[in-house]
């Protein structure tokens, strides 16, 4: 991925990741070769698409806060939060359920706290409208200048930061499957 120079020198990231062969008789015998791209060793608090999906973001937002959603599992929360820990910049975590807000927090949430995320909690129904103005007006008034990076860190950034995965697996395969939450990997693969 050709990421901005500033992120690469300071996080380091292991791009292209590696394409490694496993070997399985089940499908040797069918004559199909299965690779997997080791998406997970491009950094270890960026792993896989998190780094391709926020590394254009992180150079748009300039240092500025960002502001992002997710549920209280979000592998893109605890990117998010080490990216502000590894780079010096604040985050905020817009974490799905009201009613994880006085529990303790589960591992994932704790590690975003530890880098340093601040965790908003908001019910189920403001988080189906995380998108609407009135919900986004709510959160800048708390916020202030913020960054917003919607659920997953899916957006045309990170879409267009995934496009170096299709890149890098050209000519290495006929056919690429990939797990997908949001898209945003999936549409820069596409692309």
């Amino acid at each position: 991925m050709n990421s901005p120079p500033r992120l690469d020198a300071l996080l380091r990231p292991r791009v292209p990741s590696p394409l490694r062969e496993v070997h399985d008789e089940r499908f040797a015998r069918h004559g199909v070769g299965l690779f997997l791209k080791r998406d997970d060793l491009i950094h270890p608090d960026l792993p896989g698409n998190k780094w391709r999906k926020l590394a254009l973001n992180l150079e748009a937002a300039a240092g500025r806060t960002l502001l992002t959603f997710g549920g209280a599992y979000s592998n893109h929360l605890r990117a998010t939060a080490a990216a502000g820990r590894l780079l010096g910049f604040p985050t905020v975590g817009v974490v799905r359920g009201d009613e994880l807000a006085h529990r303790p927090l589960n591992p994932s949430l704790a590690r975003c706290a530890a880098d340093g995320m601040r965790l908003h909690f908001v019910d189920r129904t403001t988080y189906r409208a995380k998108a609407s103005p009135e919900v986004l007006e709510g959160l800048l008034s708390l916020f202030g200048d913020v960054e917003v990076i919607p659920e997953g860190g899916s957006n045309a950034l990170a879409a267009q930061g995934c496009t170096a995965l299709g890149r890098e697996l050209a000519g290495a395969c006929d056919v690429a499957a990939v797990a997908c939450g949001t898209g945003g990997t999936l549409a820069g693969l596409a692309a």
